[in-house]
């Protein structure tokens, strides 16, 4: 027959076994305590000294060892052990047994009832036996002032050290509350900047991959065309186009660096900028696309990000032109003020402001790009026909 495996070979033995050990260690510590104040009343029992009160014997014992037996409830139910010890410690005052003894009973259970959070009970309890006790011992009983400040303040220093722990146990839990709940917030806020970073690659991609795509499937397109008329012409497109491929793939290169980076702010040697848009434009005009550009106003260094975001705007609506406006120019003009940069993007085309393409990704994600900078981009059709888009890019010129 095989042997059943112990304990200590199953999954989670050991932790069953703390758990076991911590039970019992629970158990021992009230037992011992219950112990401790029932023997130390008994003992007070034998050596009081009260005039006109009964002698100890064995119905004052039993008493107090049962008095002290309900402590043994103080940690599942402290009401029950404190309203035991209260009721016996009646019955052993009523019968005129010594006082005193029955102090180290009743100082456990209102410390226990104190620690766990009930104030007002243990309130209540000082007051009566502190307060009522002490008056009916001064007047009836004649007890000297002293002994009687003792019992008083022994009652008030276990409510106070009850309480102190209570408010301590309070804190924890409150700590722990703040702590869980920093933590679910950090989680929260990581989850953001993850999302946050998604779309950030989204549109860098598509901004890189959809101007390219739009101007290689244009070239390719009049390539087609001419091959068979007009061969030389036909060659220059296929060279223009496999040129447009190299470019694509360098900046597809230097994009998913700047992302990998992680880096907020894109490093100038890796995005483009105001420099590269005569590049743009001429790849435009060689996919069939005549465009006039216009770079004016102060010549000052910009921050990284305003001008990859210009540089973005110009390559989404020269891509929509070619994509969807029918046009037979564009105009790109560019104005670098002190206090912003407007870029403005238009032409003769046919394109309508409510088609589908123009609500598509691409200028949504120029206007997300362009709040993210504090600016904002417009787009809609033009008074006398075609289309237009601008935006204003705060860049605030630095103080000399």
């Amino acid at each position: 027959m095989q042997d059943r495996p112990s304990l200590a070979t199953t999954p989670g033995g050991g932790g069953d076994r703390r758990r076991i050990g911590a039970r019992w260690a629970v158990v021992a510590l009230d037992v011992g305590v219950a112990a401790v104040a029932g023997l130390t009343s008994v003992a007070a029992l034998f050596s009081a000294e009260e005039a006109g009160s009964r002698p100890a014997d064995t119905g004052a014992v039993v008493l107090l060892a049962a008095a002290a037996a309900s402590l043994l409830l103080r940690r599942r139910r402290p009401r029950a052990a404190l309203s035991g010890a209260i009721g016996l410690t009646l019955v052993y005052l009523v019968l005129d047994y010594p006082g005193g003894p029955e102090l180290p009973v009743l100082m456990v259970a209102l410390y226990s009832v104190a620690a766990a959070g009930q104030r007002w009970e243990t309130v209540f309890v000082v007051l009566l036996f502190g307060g009522g006790g002490a008056l009916y011992r001064a007047v009836v009983e004649r007890e000297s002032f002293l002994e009687i400040a003792l019992s008083v303040a022994l009652l008030v220093l276990a409510f106070l050290l009850g309480d102190g722990v209570a408010t301590r146990r309070r804190l924890r839990a409150e700590v722990r509350e703040r702590l869980r709940a920093a933590a679910v917030e950090k989680e929260l806020e990581a989850q953001a900047r993850v999302s946050g970073e998604r779309i950030r690659i989204a549109q860098e991609l598509h901004d890189v991959l959809a101007h390219t795509i739009t101007t290689m499937t244009v070239q390719a397109g009049v390539a087609a065309d001419l091959m068979s008329d007009r061969p030389g012409q036909a060659r220059h497109s296929l060279t223009t186009l496999r040129a447009s491929g190299r470019e694509a793939m360098a900046e597809l290169r230097a994009t998913i660096a700047v992302l990998r980076s992680g880096l907020e702010e894109p490093t100038r040697h890796a995005a483009p900028g105001l420099a590269q848009l005569d590049h743009l434009v001429r790849g435009v005009e060689e996919a069939g696309l005549p465009v006039d550009l216009a770079i004016c106003g102060q010549r000052r260094e910009l921050p990284a990000a305003v001008e990859l975001t210009a540089y973005r705007m110009v390559q989404e609506a020269l891509t929509n032109v070619m994509r969807h406006a029918r046009a037979t120019r564009a105009t790109v003009r560019v104005h670098v003020g002190r206090s912003a940069v407007e870029v403005t993007v238009e032409d003769d085309g046919s394109g309508r402001a409510d088609a589908p393409e123009h609500r598509g990704s691409g200028l949504l994600g120029l206007a997300e790009r362009a709040r993210a900078l504090g600016g904002v981009l417009t787009a809609g059709n033009r008074p006398g026909g075609g289309f237009l888009v601008q935006a204003t890019l705060p860049a605030p010129a630095a103080d000399r």
